[in-house]
């Protein structure tokens, strides 16, 4: 059976030391159902998700599937430096 991991990155720490973190948020049983997982998400908008998949109980490492953005649409790549500029605009307001 293949399975579908949904992890979310987000950029933490502080304006001047940032760096990604990355938690596996759902798991599902289909690339529809992950993606609407995402959908369903309220997440900052310095984040952006993967998703891959997996063969359920294999020893291989996971495939890469793709980065999606905050309402779930597919990003050619994570969008890193763009969530860096937002946390660190969002950390330095009053």
């Amino acid at each position: 059976m293949k399975i579908f991991i949904v992890l979310h990155h987000e950029i933490m720490g502080t304006p001047e030391d940032c760096r990604v973190d990355e938690m596996v948020f759902y798991t599902s049983d289909s690339l529809k159902k992950a993606i609407n997982l995402i959908r369903k998400s309220s997440v900052d908008r310095w984040s952006w998700w993967e998703i891959q998949s997996q063969e359920l109980n294999s020893h291989d490492w996971p495939v890469h599937v793709g980065y999606y953005g905050l309402r779930g649409g597919k990003l050619a790549k994570a969008p890193y430096e763009k969530c860096v500029e937002l946390f660190k605009e969002a950390r330095r307001k009053p």
